[in-house]
């Protein structure tokens, strides 16, 4: 009798859910044929195929025939202090984070083309059952911060823009989430300074022609690389003062050649990626000769079997007349371990306001020799 049953309820849930099928297929068609925009019926199309998915997940889960979906996610092995290349932050992530980071870095093109309700990984339901829905927020946020310190070429997209997007089902005593990115109210997912997709890969084939050209350059060991690129950029760009677009990030660096502190530090460690050296992002606040202290951005690189600090910016201090920097200025911030740099650098760990605390390697006492 409960084989029959069982049976029965089976037969029932194909019916509704080859019914849901028909009726929303015969919206699209509906759409299609009245709609003369093809950007509003791709996202009408889009939506309508989401709630197809949604409905048929509902009717699974009332007669308990839910599948559990796959994530997809490829996972970096990890990475040893030697061989940290692009993914130090994401190595301090928790596994909740680590799936957020990967989804967004693997939807990139998604994001240039701004698209909305990007699904995120449907194993997020059990760790929002398991914690809190607050806390998959807390995540996402966590997620982007290592996400947009290991990544510099991504310069394009406005974090601001970026929502996480929470959809609750509460069926009798159930509840279970879906958790999509999206762009909001907003009309892409880009920076002030690009309107378009085509605008960014326009840019996006700029900087990848002058990276060419810079690491043409590159040459000898480790340590001459790392001078090749500090020198390079100190001869090459000036500190921005106008607070224009692209400021901080490798575009105004590459490009435009004019950045502040972040678009420095940035740049430095981007074409040290390229060249396969360990080289990380770091933050905090720094103070001047003067005693004025400010937010300021630089980097870590590993050499030696250590890590170093250097700072590009202040390597390159703001010249008034015709003036030469001293070699002594030049190098001041180049390879410095802690017992230099700590002097007037302090780390902050945290990316935005009570944020997730990241970790910074540690700086041995002595500079390099």
């Amino acid at each position: 009798m409960s084989r029959f049953k069982e049976n029965d309820n089976k037969g029932f849930l194909h019916f509704l859910e080859v019914l849901i099928v028909l009726l929303l297929a015969t919206v699209i068609t509906i759409v299609v044929l009245n709609s003369t925009n093809p950007s509003i019926m791709k996202e009408t199309m889009s939506k309508v195929v989401q709630k197809i998915q949604l409905a048929t997940e509902n009717i699974q889960e009332t007669f308990g025939e839910k599948k559990v979906r796959e994530d997809n996610l490829v996972f970096p092995e990890k990475e040893d202090l030697e061989g940290a290349q692009r993914y130090y932050y994401y190595q301090q992530l928790s596994n909740t984070g680590k799936k957020i980071y990967l989804t967004i870095e693997n939807n990139i093109e998604k994001l240039k083309n701004g698209e909305d309700n990007i699904e995120l990984p449907p194993s997020l339901n059990e760790d929002a059952k398991q914690n809190s829905k607050e806390y998959i927020a807390k995540e996402f946020q966590n997620a982007w911060d290592a996400f947009i310190t290991d990544k510099s070429e991504y310069y394009y997209i406005d974090s601001s823009k970026v929502c996480l997007v929470t959809k609750m089902i509460t069926k009798g005593p159930n509840t279970n989430y879906n958790f999509f990115i999206s762009k909001g109210e907003n009309a892409n997912y880009f920076t002030s300074a690009f309107q378009s997709k085509d605008e960014v890969d326009s840019a996006i084939a700029k900087v990848e022609e002058i990276k060419k050209e810079v690491l043409q350059g590159a040459s000898g060991n480790n340590y001459d690389k790392i001078k090749y690129i500090h020198d390079w950029i100190v001869n090459n760009v000036k500190y921005d003062t106008t607070n224009s677009n692209n400021i901080s990030n490798i575009y105004g660096c590459l490009v435009n050649k004019s950045v502040v502190c972040e678009g420095y530090a940035r740049t430095f460690k981007y074409l040290l990626d390229e060249l396969e050296i360990p080289c990380v992002l770091v933050s905090g606040i720094a103070k001047d000769d003067d005693g004025n202290s400010e937010r300021h951005a630089w980097n870590y690189v590993y050499i030696n079997n250590n890590w170093y600090a250097i700072d590009t910016t202040w390597d390159d201090p703001i010249i008034i007349g015709s003036g030469r920097v001293d070699e002594s200025i030049r190098y001041k911030y180049f390879l410095k371990g802690g017992g230099t740099m700590n002097k007037d650098h302090t780390t902050i760990g945290q990316i935005t306001k009570n944020g997730f605390e990241f970790q910074y390697p540690e700086l041995p006492e002595e500079d390099i020799l």
